[in-house]
């Protein structure tokens, strides 16, 4: 009746229906309305109810305004039916991109973890060269070979008989050198020889495969280890030109997990300084 493209008269009064839709079908728009509404109707109930008294008691409503209010009713009742519908297609169809989307990016994933492991485990390839076993001819250590020893080697192994390895208990132990010289180190077990190991200043080294006990530990010190500087009293080749001094403890030492010994004074720590002769000997 009031739609502008029959009655351009009536465009007014269309905004105002319009409005009175769109405020119905926001539930929360209604019940902020409906609150405003019953205060003003709260206030104005007495007024209302003497006005009320005053006016007829039997209000006959036209078949013409009946059928107005009928026709609002099912015009409107059918937008709205509508709009709902145009809402639920709306989400079904954002719904099936949504699943189209994941179907798609599913596998396109998928495929990018597998080219990124593929190219984290590629390996390059390796090229296998027959062995051909070609005689090399002997070389004669020169001196500074001879002369030369770093942290973790071994002097005198062969001399005491061999390093020996406890694969049953497989005790550890670590030695800290600060004492201000290089050292080597002797371990023995009862009258075994367990390991001798070189530790330059400030170094750290950490024996493995070890007895459950260490009965006896020998300790040479001092600076410029040579292999080819003799120990004339105790007939033995390879020590420290300068400083050399021995030291013995016979204190037991028993491993229990993971041992830490920081070699600083000597004689403070139970050492007692001895011989070349006594140090050297096999027991």
């Amino acid at each position: 009746m009031y739609h502008p493209d029959i009655n351009p008269s009536g465009q007014e009064h269309f905004k105002t229906v319009v409005k009175a839709y769109e405020m119905l079908c926001d539930s929360y728009k209604k019940s902020q309305y409906d609150h405003r509404l019953k205060s003003y109707l709260n206030s104005t109930n007495k007024s209302a109810n003497v006005v009320k008294d005053k006016q007829a008691k039997g209000y006959d409503v036209s078949d013409a305004e009946l059928k107005r209010r009928q026709y609002y009713q099912e015009h409107y009742k059918k937008q709205y039916e509508q709009a709902q519908q145009k809402a639920e297609n709306i989400e079904l169809k954002r719904s099936g991109n949504e699943f189209k989307n994941i179907i798609i990016a599913t596998p396109l994933a998928v495929l990018l973890i597998m080219l990124l492991l593929n190219v984290w485990n590629d390996k390059p390839k390796i090229k296998v060269v027959p062995y051909k076993e070609e005689a090399l001819p002997a070389k004669t250590p020169n001196e500074e070979e001879r002369k030369r020893v770093t942290t973790g080697d071994t002097p005198y192994a062969d001399y005491f008989g061999g390093a020996r390895k406890d694969t049953v208990y497989k005790g550890v132990m670590k030695f800290k050198n600060m004492c201000g010289n290089d050292l080597i180190l002797f371990l023995f077990n009862k009258k075994n020889f367990i390991r001798s190991c070189y530790v330059e200043h400030g170094f750290e080294v950490s024996l493995e495969l070890l007895p459950k006990e260490i009965s006896l530990m020998r300790i040479m010190q001092g600076k410029n280890f040579e292999y080819i500087h003799e120990l004339s009293k105790a007939g033995v080749f390879g020590a420290f030109k300068d400083s050399c001094k021995f030291y013995q403890n016979t204190k037991k030492f028993r491993l229990n997990g993971t041992n830490d010994l920081t070699l600083l004074n000597f004689t403070e720590q139970g050492f007692v300084e001895v011989g070349e002769e006594n140090f050297f000997k096999i027991l």
